[in-house]
């Protein structure tokens, strides 16, 4: 009995830790369990929160949806086989590789709206300009070292007996020097592999356009040139475009200086040449001046913008002011200016709206995202730092401005290293309504929109929603004159590269 007493005891003991240890694990269920509820909710909630919560996606649109995912998949996974570091690499190491992959066929062909955000002399491809500047006979370059004025490597357009010193032929010096021609192409494409370590970023991004400015104002050139940026938005698949326009005076072998009227003159008449076989094409222009001139300066600029307003009132459609951000002034410096414009609108009966640079920075001291919003600045171009104001999200939102987003560009002028650490990702996710757009394609070295809308889809992991709301968003938030036929055209676009993209996956076997 004694013996009994303790292995019955110990049974006890035994059967009470198994229960305790199984009820144990039955309430660890239950905490488990009870969370995954509360988890969905919040899940919902940023999903009713992100920027394109009001689509909903077709079957068809689905169906390629999960295709594009899996390519993106198979994309990292050559990353990570390949050792690449693809994200922190400078664009030109790696745009070979996007070029080579289908993901990029696919963005290629697809419709891409409108072009909200670029510059004037920075629209297009530098090895045409060179090119086609080696056809001018009368075409020269700057061949001494950088003086006050003028840069090596600077283009303009001469007379024979009126060359000015320091300037040669272009023609005969890429025929005397094979490798000049490779030279003045990384003088006028933007490329850390080709600069210092000590040379300032920016102000070698500003010489690009102060070498090819006096090129491209020579009027037979400014129109080839803005030809060729046309087609090449075209075959993009990009029907609308509005640049950023710094306005100046043309020249050729008539007159040393044409008004600027001229320049809008020009433009609309290259529009309407492309509008034969291009009839969708369009066309706006955002009066553009830099924010390191004097307040008596930038009013008079005003005061030029709404003149040519009043004579070209479809093409003229806004107002904006550039330079780098974080040294040039800032928008509350322009106060009185922005009260010359609101006194010009109400004396003038006509609308010019601004459309300001603000935020490229990552600084918390750059307040001029505060100024563009109380300004009733239409779209924001850039926009970095919008993430370091929660209220101004707020703000934003409420006004439903659009944020002009131009991942490359940020890419390639240092505001971030590594492109997955955009913060568009954070915008779109918070409700803020975005478009892509390329800055200066030119400049950096490709053409189009393709290569952002790539960069985008992969690096910010977004779905084909999101693409979608990206594209639609560039002709929803345009000056575009007739913006329901626009969209009407877009959506007719939309619907057949879904369908063709379906198509053109299956049949390489992508699925």
């Amino acid at each position: 009995m004694k013996e009994e007493n303790p292995r019955r005891l110990m049974k006890i003991i035994v059967i009470i830790f198994i229960s305790l240890f199984v009820l144990g694990c039955e309430n660890d269920t239950k905490n488990q369990n009870s969370y995954m509820p509360q988890r969905d909710d919040l899940i919902g909630v940023d999903k009713k929160r992100s920027f394109d919560s009001s689509l909903i996606l077709s079957q068809e649109e689905v169906k390629l949806e999960s295709k594009l995912i899996a390519l993106r998949d198979l994309f990292e996974k050559n990353i990570k086989l390949n050792h690449q570091t693809f994200y922190i690499e400078p664009f030109s190491n790696v745009k070979g590789f996007i070029e080579a992959t289908t993901l990029f066929e696919v963005f290629k062909a697809m419709p891409k709206g409108a072009l909200l955000h670029t510059h004037s002399g920075g629209v297009t491809d530098i090895k045409w300009v060179i090119e086609k500047a080696k056809t001018l006979p009368n075409c020269y370059v700057y061949a001494e070292f950088n003086n006050k004025n003028i840069l090596y490597g600077q283009l303009g357009v001469f007379q024979k007996n009126k060359v000015p010193s320091g300037y040669v032929s272009l023609k005969e010096s890429i025929e005397t020097d094979p490798d000049f021609e490779s030279e003045l192409y990384n003088l006028l494409v933007l490329k850390r592999s080709t600069l210092k370590k000590e040379d300032d970023y920016w102000l070698e991004f500003e010489k690009r356009f102060m070498r090819i400015m006096p090129l491209i104002n020579y009027r037979p050139f400014f129109k080839a040139y803005y030809k060729k940026a046309f087609l090449d938005l075209i075959e993009d698949h990009i029907n609308h475009v509005e640049i950023r326009f710094i306005f100046g005076n043309l020249y050729d072998e008539r007159n040393t200086s044409y008004p600027i009227d001229t320049m809008v003159e020009d433009l609309k008449e290259v529009v309407l040449e492309i509008g034969k076989t291009n009839p969708s094409f369009s066309l706006n222009l955002i009066y553009t001046s830099f924010k390191f001139l004097s307040v008596d300066k930038i009013n008079n600029q005003i005061k030029e913008a709404f003149r040519l307003k009043k004579k070209f009132p479809n093409l003229i459609t806004g107002f904006d002011l550039v330079a780098e951000e974080d040294r040039g002034n800032s928008i509350e410096f322009y106060e009185d200016c922005w009260k010359t414009l609101d006194s010009l609108e109400q004396e003038t009966g006509y609308q010019l709206p601004l459309f300001l640079h603000a935020g490229e920075s990552h600084s918390v001291k750059n307040k001029n995202l505060y100024d563009a919003v109380l300004l009733n600045s239409k779209r924001i171009g850039h926009g970095l730092n919008l993430v370091l104001y929660p209220s101004l999200i707020e703000a934003v939102k409420k006004r439903d401005v659009l944020i002009e987003v131009n991942p490359l560009s940020n890419k390639i002028l240092g505001y971030f290293t590594d492109l997955r650490n955009h913060p568009a990702r954070i915008l779109l996710n918070k409700g803020v309504q975005c478009a892509i757009s390329s800055d200066d394609p030119g400049v950096f070295g490709y053409e189009g929109l393709s290569y952002d809308f790539f960069i985008a889809f992969v690096a910010w992991e977004l779905d084909l929603k999101a693409i979608k709301k990206l594209v639609f968003n560039s002709v929803e938030y345009s000056t575009h004159q007739q913006k329901q036929s626009a969209l009407d055209q877009l959506k007719k676009e939309w619907e057949a590269f879904v369908f063709h993209s379906i198509m053109l996956l299956e049949s390489k076997n992508l699925n």
